[in-house]
């Protein structure tokens, strides 16, 4: 029997050691050999780990037998067994994994594909590749990830995500994404709304802003010098100052980007909508001699690698601008075509990298402010820009409401005006005014301070009235101050006021407006109705039928009041308007724009 025992004695721990030892080598081979014999280095690898196996159980048995000396021999030997395990267990796979790289290679790293905006693309790219060496470094050199940037033109991204990304979207935008950077949080914010739904075929999980970039205005830095005050101005004094000085401001499509859309928000707030869409032209990128309203990541990134003399662009920060904010959202797809299962794990690694010193540095680095973050080195006035910053608004765009009231506002001022403006050349008009010049000269000297105020895409048309004739100057087309000038040097006031007939033909020649343009009738006058054929309720049933609004500007001896001109304006959802000799160009300029605007 006490032989029995011995020999249970010797063979228990022999097998027990060997079968311990077995599966840490079995599972060191499985990782080595990435689930396949398909090279010779891995039937090398393999041919190892089967040698570990045979010496295991002399191994064990050396073991064995240095135990049966010592007192509580199974206590020490269980114990050094214990600690043999957990020493392969936490040793093993990182020694094993750099062994694997020097035989075998790097393995191929999983990709994470990356959709964000196209004013980001850059510095997220350059951000990318930043966490890409990251990886590398933790992993013997080897990229564990490699992150493909790519983005999508205006809110394109988030439509194809709320539409799961169609086939259409495939080809046109690019692949499945894994990470979605936009530039706003709101924009996220309506995406996971929308795919939220019983069936949708993707889920996109919220997260936080890593970075920020203030809307700002850039300008050539000779402009800078002479429109910066010592006081915090908002985005209504900026563009009104750079705007004099006759430099062209470009904007991106409002609608479609979040540098232009910010901008535009914050400018309605204190200028005219109209006044804003007639001071700026469309622009994607920075021009050469041009002002451009975008992020302050743009302009440091465009005086970092495009000018041969640094800034081009000096930015201005309006003390009521917004900010771009840049979540980053995990996107996980479902369908069996499509799962992306391998690449959450690095994407969940990235967003947590970017939390990081590291990866705050990696965006500071590209132009971006990392949330929680002082602004670092980059932020200086060689590259345009300012490290210090101090905004009156704490939200980072517009609330919902106010969003849908800017886009309704947008809609309106940026439809081109079609004004056809009739000009009172009664005998009336020949009496001087206080200043010395004849009311009709007045009258041609605001036509010209008004056209000033119109759009490339703007168009009008001019006519007199007097006597019984109404007499076409200009046709309806693109501003051109010379010709109405020259026209009208041509007329002399004299005889009646056909009125009436002025707005009926004025009706006829300017047409209704439609989507794309919003018409008006100006008529400048002083003096009621004299000589025309027509009542003034043939122009009211006129007006209201056509639906083209007609506004009506009474100078000298005319009264908006006295000769009941409101009745035919109030009809069409005009303005009747008292002026002076002295206030008629401003007001004048004042109805073009109430035209442009959509507001009556």
């Amino acid at each position: 029997m006490e032989d029995v025992d011995q020999r249970r004695s010797s063979t228990a721990p022999r097998y027990a050691g060997a079968l311990m030892l077995a599966a840490v080598a079995g599972h060191l081979l499985s990782e080595t050999a990435t689930g396949a014999l398909t090279t010779w280095q891995s039937w090398v690898l393999y041919g190892l780990g089967a040698g570990l196996l045979v010496l295991s159980a002399s191994a064990i048995e050396r073991l064995n037998q240095l135990a049966k000396r010592i007192r509580l021999r199974w206590v020490v030997f269980t114990a050094v067994l214990a600690a043999a395990a957990v020493l392969v267990a936490f040793a093993g796979p990182p020694l094993v994994a750099y062994g694997r790289v020097l035989v075998l290679g790097c393995p191929q790293p999983t990709e994470v594909r990356v959709l964000t905006s196209q004013d980001a693309e850059p510095a997220i790219s350059e951000v990318a590749r930043r966490f890409e060496l990251h990886t590398a470094a933790e992993n013997h050199g080897c990229r564990t990830a490699r992150l493909y940037v790519f983005s999508a033109p205006g809110d394109q991204g988030a439509i194809a995500l709320r539409s799961s990304w169609s086939a259409k979207e495939l080809r046109e935008i690019g692949p499945h994404p894994d990470v979605w950077l936009p530039d706003s949080i709101a924009e996220a914010n309506e995406v996971v709304r929308r795919t939220r739904g019983v069936g949708s075929a993707v889920r996109v999980e919220p997260g936080e802003s890593v970075a920020f970039s203030p809307v700002v205005l850039g300008v050539p830095p000779r402009i800078a010098k002479d429109v910066v005050s010592s006081t915090p101005e908002t985005w209504g004094e900026l563009l009104t100052k750079v705007g004099r000085t006759g430099t062209p401001i470009g904007r991106p499509n409002p609608l479609l980007t979040a540098a232009g859309g910010l901008a535009t928000a914050a400018l309605y707030e204190t200028l005219d909508p109209a006044v804003v869409e007639r001071g700026v032209e469309e622009a994607d990128r920075p021009r050469p001699g041009a002002a451009m309203i975008t992020t302050e990541q743009v302009v440091l990134r465009h005086n970092k690698t495009a000018c041969a003399q640094k800034p081009c662009l000096t930015a201005l920060y309006p003390s009521d601008t917004y900010r771009a904010d840049y979540p980053l959202n995990l996107v996980e797809w479902e369908a069996q075509d499509v799962r992306n299962h391998a690449a959450r794990e690095p994407a969940k690694a990235f967003r947590a990298w970017l939390g990081t010193q590291e990866g705050r540095a990696a965006l500071n680095a590209t132009g971006l402010r990392p949330a929680g973050q002082a602004a670092g080195a980059e932020f200086r006035e060689e590259f345009g820009v300012r490290a210090g910053l101090a905004l009156d608004r704490e939200e980072a765009a517009p609330d919902d409401a106010a969003q849908a009231e800017f886009e309704k506002n947008y809609e309106q001022a940026k439809r081109d005006g079609r004004v056809w403006l009739t000009l009172d050349a009664s005998g009336s008009m020949a009496e001087l005014s206080p200043t010395g010049e004849t009311r009709f000269a007045v009258a041609v000297n605001g036509v010209g301070k008004a056209l000033t105020q119109m759009g490339p895409e703007d168009t009008y048309g001019l006519s007199v009235f007097r006597d019984t004739e109404v007499r076409q100057l200009v046709p309806l087309g693109r501003r051109d101050k010379e010709a109405a000038a020259a026209a009208l040097s041509t007329v002399t006031p004299a005889g009646g006021t056909p009125l009436h007939q002025a707005v009926l033909d004025s009706l006829d020649r300017v047409g209704a407006g439609d989507a794309d343009h919003v018409s008006a009738v100006i008529a400048l006058t002083d003096g009621e109705d004299t000589t025309s054929p027509q009542t003034r309720q043939d122009v009211v049933d006129a007006v209201r039928r056509k639906g083209v609004r007609v506004f009506v500007i009474a100078v000298g001896d005319a009264s908006c009041a006295t000769h009941a001109l409101t009745t035919i304006t109030d009809a069409s959802g005009g303005e009747c308007r008292d002026s002076t000799t002295d206030t008629l160009g401003d007001d004048l300029a004042e109805l073009f724009r109430r035209v442009w605007g959509g507001s009556g």
